[in-house]
């Protein structure tokens, strides 16, 4: 989809500095413009690594419209409010800052027509710093950040644009159901449907004492007892479940983990159940952890999940029994899929974000032996293979979530430590994470899982990120 990438800097003058990123796509201009048209376009291109969120949008392009971000410079948080000024469909849109860390920013998006199924996109952005031109020392800086974002921004497009074409049509508005939405996994999936055009109802718990937040429109949240909002679905995502790395594992926390997969599983399958037209399809989160420790043995989707010959672990039970709530799913109602995850990147929730200070500091190394298989999948394959498993009718019982590239944790840390230009040198001992994370040590960093994903290649489903540099230099900002 993305064909060719290319950027230009120039100073015309000594206190502005311009800036053009341009890439071609394989696709019809209207498509390229549309995409940007979709509520949930401006979430999707915010890099991963970059702290910011949108704070208001109507989610339109139309001049006047308006947007605020909230971002993070240093340890200052900075709302940046910007103001949509030309609009022309299938050709222009204009944004300028009206208020923010620059004196002038316009970027403009034009769209050029190169064939009847090509394109291509140009952003050019004028900007001057505070205090030029004694600022003007940071347009370096500038120009790497803006190299970055727009490679990524770019990547993403073409990305989602390739996937929508593997989706089924169907001739309708495709509706899903999502519980869990507030994680990492859960908006960056919705956020996928919504810039797809996929409505998407999402439950909340009524005594939730959770901040509001801002979703893009097409989302409906609904208190989890209000069934009228859930009919008619085309499908149920259920992502909930306490972080399994937020607390130590005392046994109330453990307790917390398992009634919150568990638990919260059985009540989801019996409030669905009671519906006139219930979900076609239940999708359910499960994790890689229901192996246990498996050594190197080859593991797919038809590999056994009874207790290892090494022991069993917390881990491995919650997760036999998180899916077995799930199944019953498929005796009342419809189809079930389970999204057994490995370690999903993404550099600010998760794993690698509790990895990325030590290894940027240059003390990161692997953990353990270091021979511990450890699957992973990039956030945004992570989102599109909830979407593939939501709407392909054909997907049932247990999806492995993870890469085809399954690497070693010792393979892991050395390829986090290229692309941080970092060395990694040092070890940390089983010991040393046993005494510091407790039972939680073994289940989530030195047990091994050799899992591959068997079912998404047989399926034909194209990972956007199959190797682990590709994936890592894409949500750090480093790519090549």
């Amino acid at each position: 989809m993305l064909l060719r990438s290319a950027n230009r800097t120039s100073k015309p003058q000594r206190e502005r500095m311009l800036f053009e990123h341009s890439s071609e796509f394989s696709c019809p201009v209207s498509r390229l413009f549309s995409y940007h048209e979709q509520a949930g376009a401006i979430n999707r291109l915010i890099p991963p690594w970059e702290p910011a969120s949108i704070v208001s949008s109507n989610d339109s392009l139309l001049v006047g419209s308006l947007v605020a971000v909230k971002n993070k410079i240093g340890p200052i948080y900075q709302t940046w409010n910007a103001e949509h000024t030309e609009y022309v469909p299938n050709e222009l849109f204009v944004d300028e800052l009206r208020s923010g860390p620059f004196a002038r920013w316009k970027h403009e998006h034009r769209f050029v027509s190169t064939s009847d199924s090509a394109s291509r996109l140009t952003d050019r952005i004028e900007l001057q710093l505070h205090a030029a031109p004694m600022s003007n020392v940071l347009h370096g800086w500038v120009e790497s950040k803006l190299k970055a974002m727009f490679r990524f921004r770019h990547r993403i497009t073409a990305d989602d644009l390739k996937f929508a074409e593997s989706l089924p049509t169907t001739g309708r508005k495709l509706r899903i159901g999502v519980s869990g939405s507030s994680g990492m996994i859960g908006r960056r999936t919705i956020e996928l449907a919504r810039v797809l055009g996929i409505d998407v109802v999402r439950s909340i718990r009524p005594q939730s004492t959770q901040a509001p937040s801002r979703w893009p429109r097409g989302v409906i949240s609904a208190p989890e007892d209000h069934l009228d909002a859930f009919e008619d679905l085309d499908a149920w995502i259920h992502l909930a479940g306490a972080g399994i790395a937020e607390k130590r594992w005392t046994n109330s926390y453990k307790q917390a983990i398992k009634n919150t997969r568990v638990d919260s599983t059985k009540k989801l399958v019996a409030r669905l159940s009671q519906l006139q037209s219930p979900p076609k399809a239940l999708i359910c989160a499960s994790g890689i952890g229901i192996f246990g420790n498996r050594g190197d043995e080859r593991l797919d989707e038809s590999s056994s999940v009874e207790q290892s010959a090494t022991g069993d672990d917390f881990l491995a039970q919650v997760a036999r029994e998180w899916e077995a709530a799930a199944m019953h799913y498929s005796d009342r109602s419809g189809r079930v899929a389970l999204a057994r995850f490995g370690v999903v990147l993404h550099p600010r929730s998760g794993a690698l974000s509790k990895m990325l200070l030590p290894f940027k500091l240059g003390t990161g190394g692997p953990m353990g032996s270091g021979k511990q298989y450890w699957p992973w999948v990039h956030i945004d394959d992570a989102a599109s293979i909830l979407l593939t498993l939501a709407l392909a009718s054909d997907c049932n019982g247990p999806v492995h979530v993870v890469a085809p590239e399954c690497v070693t944790n010792r393979d892991f840390s050395a390829v986090l430590a290229k692309v941080l230009h970092r060395p990694s040198w040092l070890p940390a001992p089983a010991l040393a994470l046993r005494i510091a994370l407790g039972e939680m040590a073994d289940a989530l960093l030195l047990a091994s899982a050799r899992a591959v994903p068997k079912v998404l290649l047989d399926s034909g489903y194209q990972f956007r990120f199959p190797t682990l540099e590709s994936a890592l230099r894409n949500v750090l900002g480093s790519e090549l």
